[in-house]
């Protein structure tokens, strides 16, 4: 170790040493003049401000909305935009008691930049722009009534799959707040209409809800689940049963059985292995020709859970016989 540091030394008080030495002084020197600068000067920033109420009574609710964040573009010295290099946008926190007229919290434009002037540079700072340049938020001291969701939409599995379920909310009522008494014919809320094609995985959305105007609904969305699963194609031979034959004789089909086709979700698989239950018939009240040889089957019974079922043909030969 002392021997590299004394290599160190000796390196420094060389010639090309002190040209580095000497060439770092002033690239630190020509730095902090630049930074020193900067802060002096004008310059312009955009921020993303959030937005927050607060002292406001518990017997109030708030009906309106809120934006999410303010959108703030301001310009003024370096230094004093200094702070949002490394930390976030101001809150824009709105005092109830102080801003409130009536049952109601209002900013103008020009209340809003003036607002945001004194909490980010002050008075030498100009705010270019607000957006949303206005503020409105209503409150309620009406009580809120409970209503069920329901849910309004329209969900296509893709080819090969299929709904498990049907599409539901996983919450099943929320509360509804108004300014004034809420009308007494409303006796649900609706969710905004869902479209969805071709959906081949299950998935939770979370759904906004169509409440009436002048109200506000709490939580104001939910969560929609939609479980679809794919489906396995499997055939199967299923015997042919003779109908409405005349008595003392007997009808053979020929063959006596025929393949079902079908499709079935992969969580019953295993399920319809055992136990299908099909049903195919040949009604002989069907053949109107006396010197036909076939005779046309139908599938007449099928598992709900089963899809796209269909037979390998429409009609087989037949023998009628004395009994």
């Amino acid at each position: 170790m002392g021997k590299k540091y004394e290599e160190l030394l000796r390196r420094l008080k060389s010639r090309e040493g002190r040209n580095v030495i000497t060439f770092l002084v002033f690239l630190v020197l020509s730095a902090v003049l630049w930074v020193i600068l900067a802060l002096n000067e004008d310059t312009q920033r955009d921020l993303r401000c959030g937005v927050r109420i607060t002292n406001v009574p518990d017997s109030l609710t708030r009906v309106s909305p809120i934006p999410e964040a303010i959108n703030v573009s301001v310009r003024a010295k370096g230094s004093q935009l200094m702070k949002y290099w490394w930390h976030k946008a101001p809150t824009m926190t709105i005092d109830y008691r102080q801003y409130r007229s009536g049952n109601k919290i209002l900013f103008s434009e020009a209340s809003m930049k003036a607002f945001f002037r004194s909490i980010v540079g002050g008075g030498s700072a100009q705010i270019l722009s607000v957006t949303p340049d206005s503020l409105s938020v209503t409150f309620t001291s009406q009580p809120g009534i409970k209503l069920p969701v329901k849910l309004d939409a329209h969900v296509v599995p893709a080819p090969q799959y299929v709904l498990v379920n049907k599409p539901r909310t996983l919450t099943d009522s929320v509360t509804l707040y108004s300014l004034n008494d809420v009308n007494t014919m409303l006796k649900s809320i609706h969710t905004k209409k869902i479209v969805l094609n071709d959906v081949r995985k299950s998935q939770v959305m979370r759904v906004p809800l169509v409440v009436p105007e002048r109200s506000r609904a709490i939580p104001d969305s939910v969560d929609v689940s939609i479980e679809v699963e794919p489906l396995i194609s499997k055939t199967r031979k299923v015997s042919v049963v003779p109908v409405n034959v005349p008595r003392g004789m007997k009808l053979i089909a020929v063959p006596s059985q025929v393949e079902v086709y079908y499709m079935v979700p992969m969580s019953i698989y295993k399920k319809s292995e055992s136990d299908p239950k099909f049903r195919v018939e040949a009604d002989y009240r069907t053949v109107t020709d006396s010197l036909s040889e076939r005779i046309a089957v139908n599938l007449v019974y099928a598992p709900k859970d089963f899809t796209n079922v269909f037979l390998s043909t429409d009609s087989v030969d037949f023998i009628l016989e004395q009994q």
